[in-house]
């Protein structure tokens, strides 16, 4: 029987240890857990409904082909920081084409690849042939195709573009079967199949876009190209080690510049993606868009260092950049929140490569300690911020009544802060019932380092019991969208404990060397 047990147990560290070896391993993880813990804390439609699944694929599917895209020149060993402008000028300039210089909308969608194709020549050629620092071209980019798009169409919005734009977004590809089912002008072989569509069109179909088409489609047909043919093992060549791929005979400078043209590529599709959803088109889109692709793109296991990662992985990436910034909507919390939420997990992506590249157990241990802090951090901003919001509003309430009172003038913004009695007992109830689910929850965050000075599967269990006695108080007041983080940072903490036992039985049974 022990001898059975450890055969078990054998067989389960070396599942382990190859499963994250996988470059999108954390992040596909991290979708599972974080999608189940949703499922179980939402009352209402299931969040793995069919409707539920295809609107997160839509919503990323813009964001997504931009990151395709990016994964190609971060796999070069490159960056491209400008994807958000020529996002936004290429989406201003093929609306203002259409609604101004009467192009059709056939001719202005081939302009918008044409101006991506432009800035991406542009782009790696002086990364490439010129050998400008990749960050500094891209740097400038992003300020110089934002003022283009501004200054060529005056920053103003378009008038309603026109429907063929939708077949690049809301256009649904099943409505014709559902209407013709119902108008009866179906052939009689596609009747079972419209009449299927027509009585599950709300519960299932109705979300169903073109944009989740395309979404699926690019990533496959780029995942091809990339896993089957010279160009994308030349990348990978390029990403690993320039000069010795150029000492190998490969075109290096050439296959950069092909690198930035994709890119610059994918966030004109993008823009068409975007636009496909919008009403109208305008230079402002796609702001700090760049820094979602970069998350997207290290989130899914792609090395910032270049020559490691897969286009899939970038696709988990985004799905779970999304899961993340849903439930951050859902906790009520501003853009600017999810804008530091980005940051932290841009950290988060860059220190898990680093540590996956030294395969160390210590390290790997402390990665994961801080990954489950950050789980704690996501769930502490909302009660905090909530909290935050109202002391100042509060704060500077009786701040500007007693310049009043001391007979000083209060400017136009200061008189601003004045409040009304009701509105003052609001914000007073909002922080009573926040101060303390914010003080646990801080107290979670600052007790979730522990175990990096104290190390122990005894401490990393405490840990993880405090994180689910934490879904408590969030249940109570009706925080849901935090529990998910908290069951995954328990997770996390109770992983944590047994890295090292993982790493020394793997080395034993010499899995890792």
């Amino acid at each position: 029987m022990p001898s059975t047990l450890q055969e078990i147990s054998d067989s389960v560290v070396k599942f382990l240890i190859k499963f994250f070896r996988l470059e999108c391993s954390g992040s596909l993880l991290a979708i599972v857990i974080l999608s189940i813990s949703i499922e179980l804390v939402t009352p209402g439609k299931p969040f793995f409904h069919p409707s539920n699944i295809m609107t997160i694929l839509n919503n990323s599917a813009a964001i997504g082909v931009i990151a395709g895209g990016m994964t190609l020149v971060v796999l070069s060993a490159g960056i491209d920081l400008s994807v958000g402008s020529v996002m936004g000028m290429t989406a201003a300039l093929t609306g203002y084409l259409v609604s101004f210089w009467g192009f059709s909308p056939g001719m202005a969608i081939f302009s918008g690849f044409g101006i991506g194709a432009l800035v991406g020549m542009v782009n790696g050629s002086l990364v490439a042939y010129l050998k400008m620092p990749a960050f500094i071209v891209t740097l400038a980019g992003l300020s110089v195709w934002r003022g283009t798009g501004h200054l060529t169409t005056g920053a103003r919005a378009t008038p309603k573009l026109p429907e063929t734009f939708y077949g690049f977004g809301r256009h649904n590809p099943l409505a014709w079967l559902r209407d013709g089912f119902q108008d009866g002008s179906l052939p009689d072989v596609l009747i079972p199949l419209g009449e299927f569509v027509d009585e599950n069109w709300i519960t299932t179909f109705r979300t169903f876009q073109m944009s989740l088409i395309i979404f699926i489609a690019f990533f496959v047909f780029l995942a091809l190209i990339v896993n089957n043919t010279r160009f994308g093992r030349y990348v990978y060549a390029i990403g690993s080690n320039e000069s010795g791929a150029s000492q190998a005979g490969i075109n290096t400078k050439a296959y950069k510049l092909m690198t930035y043209l994709f890119c610059s590529l994918s966030a004109a599709l993008g823009a068409l993606l975007f636009l496909g959803r919008a009403p109208y088109a305008k230079s402002d889109y796609g702001q700090m868009w760049e820094l979602d692709a970069i998350a997207a793109v290290v989130i899914g296991g792609t090395s910032l260092f270049g020559g490691k990662g897969t286009l899939w992985g970038t696709f988990l990436g985004v799905i779970l950049l999304k899961l993340i910034n849903n439930g951050l909507t859902l906790a009520q919390l501003e853009t600017f929140w999810q804008m530091v939420v980005t940051g932290i997990i841009i950290l988060i992506a860059v220190g898990i490569d680093i540590v996956r590249r030294s395969r160390s157990a210590m390290k790997t241990q402390k990665m994961m300690t801080v990954i489950a802090m950050a789980m704690a951090f996501f769930a502490f901003l909302t009660p905090a911020s909530l909290y935050t919001h109202s002391w100042i509003v509060v704060h500077e309430h009786y701040s500007a009544e007693e310049i009043k009172l001391e007979g000083g003038k209060l400017a136009r913004e200061q008189s601003k802060r004045l409040q009304s009695v009701r509105n003052l007992e609001t914000h007073e109830e909002i922080m009573f019932l926040n101060i303390w689910p914010s003080i646990f929850l801080g107290g979670l965050v600052v007790a979730s380092l522990i175990p990096l000075w104290l190390p122990g599967l005894v401490v990393y269990t405490g840990i993880a019991s405090l994180f689910l006695f934490m879904v408590i108080p969030l249940q109570i007041l009706a925080y849901k969208f935090g529990i998910p983080f908290l069951i995954l940072g328990c997770f996390l903490m109770l992983a944590s404990g047994l890295v090292p036992k993982i790493f020394e039985r793997a080395r034993n049974i010499s899995v890792v060397n």
